[in-house]
């Protein structure tokens, strides 16, 4: 950690604002030579609001509301911290361009000097959303810019130890340091330390924003959502299929295919666990949550007929591939996969309509797909004496 020693001059100044008002006093300078002058009392002042902040489990009577205003008085030390680290920002445009790539189609809120990331869903109403943008356990994300990185919120006790003469040391978390390395300086180290030190929040960039672009966040995801989940009770493995595909807070549509990609790349003859859970999955769109696995996910409520479809097209595309290449090298593992296209053509035969009129959604093998599975029904029939 760092002591800085209190300068005058200033170039730039941050100030805070709070209901769209600016308030005039300087509580934290970024200087020309990278030094912070810092208002100690007023940091005080704020570090003991902050005490009586919502946290957790800790819910005071008369919670102290975070705003802009923490967020703007924290982003001169985060920035001045990570440049000592050897962070090194991107041009703007590029900036740009990583969080748009990062967000896609998620919740954010611009303002001139950051982007809220909005990283919980609550109950998809913007309102609610707004309420709770700057509390601390929420774990939005803000895209910070000219300076071009992207933090948390932090209490502001976790940045500056202020000493009872006033004098003060700075330091940030060490995952802020390694997440904005990985993210916008392609740090493999810090991805690395990531997968070990800060698990929930690469899994957070999967759930919530969709950067499913990095295999080993895909595996990390996907293996722990397996356990837990074939750990429970009653066992639903099934549900790991909400995490491929799902709706963003605008209500798009959306397809993690990178998780689908490592399914499709790592799935063996000795390893069917995520083909099982998808053939499962498929059923999940077209049932009752009995048992209230899924709640507010329920696949059969969030889904249209053509995105159900869609779905089940995808599905079908990678399982009905891999038991042909699979289930003769290992029949006694490759016998628990289901055939879920076949039984659910038999049961809602409008779904062949579905994905023929959507062209097969574009899915290279799903034509020879449809036609072998629809002339195994037909065989079958004939079999069984049925008409037509």
């Amino acid at each position: 950690m760092k002591t800085y020693n209190l300068l005058l001059v200033c170039s730039f100044i941050f100030f805070l604002s709070c209901k769209d008002k600016v308030n005039d006093e300087k509580i934290v300078d970024i200087q020309k030579k990278d030094t912070l002058n810092i208002d100690v009392t007023e940091i005080k002042k704020i570090i003991k609001l902050q005490k009586n902040a919502n946290y957790i489990d800790y819910r005071p009577d008369n919670p102290y509301l975070p705003t802009e205003k923490d967020l703007l008085v924290l982003i001169p030390f985060v920035e001045q911290e990570l440049k000592n680290a050897g962070y090194k920002a991107l041009p703007n445009i590029e900036f740009e361009k990583r969080i748009d790539d990062l967000i896609k189609d998620n919740k954010v809120k611009r303002y001139d000097t950051f982007t809220t990331i909005f990283t919980n869903t609550f109950d998809r109403k913007l309102v609610t959303l707004d309420k709770f943008e700057f509390e601390f356990d929420v774990n939005n994300q803000f895209a910070v810019k000219k300076y071009n990185f992207m933090t948390p919120m932090l209490f502001l006790e976790d940045v500056i130890k202020v000493n009872k003469d006033n004098s003060y040391s700075i330091s940030i978390p060490h995952y802020i340091i390694a997440r904005n390395k990985y993210l916008f300086n392609d740090s493999q180290a810090d991805l690395n330390w990531l997968l070990v030190n800060d698990k929930d929040f690469l899994m957070d960039l999967v759930v919530f924003l969709g950067y499913d672009k990095e295999p080993s966040i895909n595996k990390l995801l996907l293996n722990h959502y397996y356990e837990m989940f074939d750990g429970s009770l009653p066992v639903e493995v099934e549900r790991i299929g909400i995490f491929f595909f799902t709706k963003d807070l605008n209500n798009n549509f959306c397809i993690r295919q990178g998780l689908l990609d490592y399914v499709k790349n790592n799935t063996t003859s000795k390893d069917n666990r995520f083909i099982y859970a998808l053939d499962n999955y498929a059923y999940a769109l077209y049932g009752k949550d009995l048992d209230m696995i899924y709640g507010s996910d329920d696949p059969a409520k969030m889904f249209n007929n053509i995105e159900k479809a869609h779905i089940v097209s995808i599905i079908a595309s990678i399982e009905i591939p891999a038991i042909a290449k699979y289930k003769q090298v290992n029949p006694e593992l490759w016998n628990n996969t289901g055939y879920s296209l076949y039984n659910l053509l038999v049961e809602h035969p409008e779904i062949e309509d579905i994905i023929v009129k959507n062209n097969y959604f574009g899915i290279k093998n799903m034509k020879q797909v449809l036609e072998d599975t629809i002339d195994e029904i037909d065989v079958d029939k004939i079999k069984r004496g049925e008409d037509f």
